[in-house]
């Protein structure tokens, strides 16, 4: 994390199971990647179809989505704030 955040990784757990919304599609955030980034998967019956090691496609999941956290500057990314993420992490 960037030292021009006030977020620890223990704030940003606390986050995991929150809805929010992402590109007018309602999400929830099912995990924090260890280089600060958020996993978002869409909670609507949108999918994708998943690759085996092989390129063929065999099943369907949900659609997810990879946020940074915070910008080059340690700042909140602008995608998490158009998602609404300042506001539950204000709380």
């Amino acid at each position: 994390m960037s030292a021009n955040n006030s977020y620890t990784k223990q704030h940003l757990l606390t986050l995991i199971g929150q809805q929010v919304v992402y590109q007018s599609q309602q999400c929830e955030i099912i995990e924090l990647l260890d280089d600060c980034e958020f996993v978002l998967q869409v909670l609507e019956d949108d999918t994708n179809i998943q690759a085996t090691q092989y390129g063929e496609g065999h099943r369907t999941v949900p659609v997810t989505y990879v946020l940074p956290v915070f910008d080059g500057e340690g700042d909140l990314h602008t995608e998490l704030v158009a998602a609404g993420l300042n506001v539950l992490l204000a709380k």
